[in-house]
């Protein structure tokens, strides 16, 4: 496997993580790719730091959702983590600096190469415009629910 491939499994999705708020979802997702090998240590204060200056929370026409990432220098292996949050948490609205978003779902990346990072963004804002997709994936009862509609959209 190409080191530009992409890993999108059921290793990396979880359905209604506890959160407290949006650090303790960051904090906890980085730290099951920490442990899988997929970032380095780095990574997790990195992605927090990286949040609080360029935030990534979207608010699509129902779902609020972040997508954050970091440098590439903190990656092993390209991934997408996706979870869902048992409640809403806040995230400061992308390129604002007050607006707040009630997030549901996390797109986390992790990514090495950054046209690959420019692609997957994309395809991502092109999931924000499709409620039925998001809609989909945050009332999926099992993991590979989620895994085929993430299949259907990004590859």
């Amino acid at each position: 496997m190409g080191e530009n491939n992409l890993v999108i499994n059921e290793e990396f999705i979880t359905l209604k993580l506890q959160v407290s708020d949006w650090k303790d979802a960051l904090t906890k997702m980085s730290q099951h790719l920490t442990n899988e090998k997929i970032v380095k240590e780095s990574f997790g204060q990195a992605i927090v730091d990286r949040e609080m200056i360029y935030p990534t929370g979207l608010q699509s026409a129902t779902i609020g959702v972040a997508i954050p990432h970091t440098d590439s220098e903190h990656v092993n292996v390209q991934a997408i983590y996706v979870a869902t949050l048992e409640k809403p948490v806040s995230f400061t609205h992308m390129g604002t600096d007050d607006m707040d978003v009630f997030v549901e779902i996390i797109f986390m990346l992790a990514i090495k190469d950054p046209n690959a990072q420019l692609t997957l963004l994309q395809k991502l804002m092109d999931i924000l415009q499709k409620e039925e997709v998001l809609e989909g994936i945050k009332n999926s009862k099992t993991k590979s629910e989620v895994l085929t509609l993430l299949n259907q959209e990004l590859l």
